[in-house]
């Protein structure tokens, strides 16, 4: 998808009501440069500005950047008046004293003229801004010049002419603008149409055919035409600025744009192309980017290659306009697709409106007899370009790459198009691969027979060779004769898939991008269908099952944690002070498996201490539960030079004192080794001090400790950050103490806990149930776990006790099956009921009425909704949904939130359901 415009030019974060010159800069953004206003906007609030028609206007008032504009109304409606009116009111003042009457009419219908035209200027920017806000700048303009050539809109006299143009100039931007952006764009054309419409009616009786002209040729911007015609034949001479780079609402062919713009180019390749796409931004003016383009890229020594610089450069990455609505930012093409669309000399839809793609098709037919009509095979491998480059066209069921055969076999005669042969062939072939065995055949492709230095697409080239060696391993499956053989040359070409699909997403552009990934999407179905048949050959008794849900999980079971372990190694590797951690998340987020893997993640040297406070918690004072961790650190080592922890000790005397003597006689013989101590559900240290049965200081004394000792580390593991911990006598860990947080598994690591549970795991899954899966769950581990487990066990189930014949495959009518059968919500009951009495119970309150509001439905609610619906007030819901966010329960996604987990969704249905 583009990425939003960047402004080229420096904008204030604020306009200044109080500042002249902001004026100035506004009307020059009315009459220039009306993109500046969109990015403006968008600078100071990018979610405010995405948002959608509704109550947003409300929200703008928060924000100083739509307030100056408010505020900056009257005062912009002033300047323009005093800029366009008060020259006509005194020419009209000198004349009425000087002259006789048949002049006085002659200078009336003159001045009347005058104010015409710069109302058909005013009215330009009113569609500019108002339309153009929605669906595209120009187009605003093809509106303009439209209703100008039409209607006859003229205001008569110049005083008249002098303040309505700046109060409908200002009108049409603030309704626009504020209205298009925040209110709705359908309110602002609305508003901005009425406007033009009554001024049709009662100015065309008063002037008739002189402001109809009038109209007309201010639509044109004849008069700002004047001025620039003399610069722009001036910039071809010399590397000066052009008027296009200051007025983005040309609508006449300005002399000289087309040398303007090659001679950029020679001079600087990277502003040249910056140049043709802010030029290529207004239809008016694409012509003479289309005629540059084509010339200059048949001049180039090495075209080819100039084609990829234009599919590689970064700038050309942002959509043509600046989105608006909701359909902009899906249908609106980038810069570059628009480019190969010019290049081949075809139309490009620019608008998400049928009305307006209607006017941007006629301004192309107008200006088509300045384009170029040459048709090359550069010109037909740029139109190829234009349809791969959108991503849907390669997704489609129906998507054939060796339909473009011609066009891309058509190169071998330019320097490099050999290259962009044989790789548009290797890949045409690769995607035409429907079993496995003809994947054996990707390594005939010869990569030592290209000869380009260097070549125009290494990255391309790379994945193709690391496609052939996918190749040879098939061919090593197809020639094995023993099972393991055969499932060790499978295991490696999917390795070796995965890791080829992480380099393709990080270093191949657009489109061989998405054909590659498509291939390897394509290849790993294949390979894992294999594997499945493998597998099955010699299964003769029920599957163990592999999935644990609700225990901690060790060795291979325990995947998709590698962020938190490269983390906790970052901190602990090398010598000198280790800090203390609180890892911490949503509830069976796999927190436990985490301190459980410790040990064989750090070797020998680490000693790991298992505290849980659900099974050590059970004490009455802080000189128990010390004895119990000293207890505990004894037994983990036990060296023979160290005597066993005295009870007594620690509850007759100074439990404190007793402990750190013990840590100091540990010190002494620990022999290098580091000490980790894990604290899990250490929310519970905190019950035990609400019960007085443990002290406050405890927990500074523990500070001490870590501080003193740097071998001594201490991990936490619970729901809550130490923020989040209600008492004061959480303070003293804070400054020592580093949060790690543990959210769902990423969609990788989730996809291969689900179809690699262990590396012999026999039964496949099909690819739309693995997605749905992970769809259900987000991610939840413990959830995903559930899932596999019921799988696995209606299998066996299946085919061992009721005989059912079947395939050993997972699809998603097990996936249904599994869900919706009665025992899975039983068997997740603790998981659901856990997390909904932690909203249920702790603060703000509200958060289960949120809860409740949201299940009535899958797609989510605005924060609006959610507030009719419950009747709490709004800092209420906003406090409430704050809370659900951070503990992972819901998020919120184009404005509308839901349930982060979708089985948490039913689970609340449900409940509903019984209450």
């Amino acid at each position: 998808m583009p990425e939003f415009p960047t402004y080229h030019g420096e904008l204030p974060k604020c306009l200044n009501s109080l500042n002249l010159h902001h004026y100035f800069l506004l009307a020059y953004w009315i009459y220039f440069r009306p993109t500046a206003l969109k990015c403006y906007l968008y600078q100071a609030d990018p979610d405010l500005y995405r948002t959608g028609p509704g109550a947003g206007i409300f929200q703008t008032l928060r924000v100083p950047a739509y307030r100056s504009l408010y505020l900056m109304t009257p005062g912009i409606v002033i300047l323009l008046s005093v800029l366009v009116g008060l020259p006509a009111v005194l020419m009209t003042s000198w004349i009425q004293g000087t002259s006789i009457d048949w002049l006085n009419v002659t200078f009336s219908m003159v001045i009347g003229m005058i104010g015409g035209l710069v109302f058909g200027i005013g009215c330009v920017v009113v569609f500019g801004i108002t339309v153009g806000v929605a669906f595209g700048v120009a187009v605003g303009v093809a509106f303009s010049v439209v209703f100008g050539l039409v209607g006859s809109v003229g205001f008569g006299i110049g005083l008249s002419m002098g303040f309505g143009a700046g109060f409908g100039t200002v009108v049409g931007v603030m309704v626009g603008v504020a209205g298009g952006v925040v209110v709705g764009v359908a309110g602002g054309v609305a508003v901005a149409v009425a406007v033009i419409l009554m001024g049709c009616i009662l100015f065309s009786i008063a002037i008739g055919w002189v402001g109809g002209v009038s109209f007309g040729t201010g639509a044109l911007r004849v008069i700002f035409y004047l001025f620039q015609a003399i610069p722009a034949s001036r910039s071809v001479f010399r590397e000066a600025a052009h008027p296009l780079e200051q007025d983005e609402l040309t609508v006449l062919p300005l002399p000289g744009t087309r040398q303007a713009l090659t001679l950029r180019l020679q001079q600087n390749e990277q502003n040249g192309i910056r140049f043709l796409a802010h030029v290529a931004h207004n239809p008016f003016q694409r012509w003479a980017v289309q005629v540059v383009l084509q010339s200059y890229s048949h001049e180039q020594p090495s075209p080819i290659r100039w084609i990829y610089t234009l599919l590689t450069c970064l700038d050309l990455g942002t959509y043509i306009f600046a989105p608006v609505t909701q359909e902009d930012w899906k249908k609106i093409p980038s810069i570059r697709r628009l480019l190969f669309g010019e290049l081949d000399g075809r139309w490009v839809d620019c608008s998400s409106d049928p009305t307006n793609r209607w006017a941007e098709r006629l301004v192309w037919r107008l200006t088509r007899s300045l384009r170029s009509q040459r048709r090359t095979p550069l010109t037909r491998f740029a139109g190829m370009h234009y349809e791969l480059l959108d991503e849907e066209t390669i997704t489609a069921d129906n998507f054939d790459l060796s339909a473009y055969a011609e066009i891309y076999t058509g190169l071998t005669n330019y320097p490099g198009g050999e290259e962009i042969a044989y790789t548009f062939v290797a890949m045409a072939s690769f995607l035409s691969y429907d079993n496995l065995l003809t994947l054996s055949t990707a390594a005939d492709h010869n990569l030592l027979s290209l000869h380009a230095d260097p070549p125009i697409r290494p990255t391309v080239l790379t994945a193709l060779g690391q496609l052939g060696q996918v190749g040879e391993e098939i061919a090593t499956y197809r020639d094995a004769t023993s099972r393991v053989s055969q499932l060790a040359a499978l295991a490696r070409a999917t390795d070796a898939l995965d890791n080829l699909d992480e380099y393709v997403v990080a270093e191949v552009m657009a489109p061989e991008k998405t054909i590659l990934r498509r291939i390897i999407r394509q290849w790993r179905r294949l390979v894992s269908e294999a594997g499945g048949e493998v597998g099955r050959a010699e299964e003769i008794g029920p599957i163990a099952n592999p999935y644990v849900a609700g225990n901690p999980v060790t060795g291979d079971l325990f995947v998709g944690r590698e962020d938190v372990l490269r983390r906790l190694e970052e901190l602990w590797s090398g010598t000198g002070q280790k800090p203390s951690v609180v890892i911490y998340g949503h509830r069976r987020m796999g927190k436990s498996s985490i301190l459980h893997n410790l040990g064989a993640r750090f070797g020998p040297r680490t000693v790991v201490v298992d505290f849980n406070m659900q099974r050590v918690g059970l004490v009455a004072s802080t000189g128990e539960l010390l004895y119990n961790l000293a207890l505990a650190l004894y037994d983990a080592q036990s060296p023979e030079s160290l005597d066993e922890p005295d009870e007594e000790r620690f509850t007759a005397h100074n439990p404190y004192t007793a402990f750190d003597r013990f840590l100091r006689q540990l010190d002494r013989v620990r022999a290098d080794h580091r000490f980790i101590v894990t604290l899990d559900e250490f929310e519970l240290i905190e019950a035990l001090i609400a019960d007085d049965k443990l002290e406050p200081r405890l927990l500074d004394f523990w500070r001490g400790l870590i501080q003193t000792y740097p071998w001594f580390v201490m991990a936490f593991a619970g729901l809550h950050t130490l923020q989040e911990m209600t008492r004061d006598y959480w303070n003293p860990l804070f400054g020592s103490v580093i949060g790690i947080p543990v959210s769902f598994l990423s969609h990788a690591a989730a996809w291969r806990l689900i179809t690699q549970p262990l590396p012999d795991f026999s039964l496949d899954y099909d690819h739309d149930a693995v997605e749905r899966i992970i769809g259900l769950t987000y991610g939840q581990p413990y959830l995903v776990q559930l899932i596999g487990h019921g799988l696995v066990t209606r299998f066996n189930r299946q085919t061992f006790e009721q005989g059912v014949e079947r395939e050993r495959r997972f699809s998603l009518a097990d996936i249904e099956a599994v869900i919706n059968a009665a025992e899975f919500y039983r068997d997740g009951d603790a998981y659901f009921t856990g997390v909904w009495r932690q909203a249920e119970t702790s603060e703000p309150s509200g958060q289960t009425a949120v809860l409740r509001a949201l299940a009535r439905t899958e797609t989510g609610m605005s924060t609006e909704e959610i507030i009719h619906h419950i009747g709490l007030a709004p800092e209420d819901v906003g406090d409430a949904l704050e809370t659900l966010a951070r503990h992972d329960v819901v998020m919120e996604e184009d404005g509308r939130w839901k349930f982060t987990v979708e089985l948490m969704r039913r689970w609340v249905m449900q409940k509903q359901s019984r209450e």
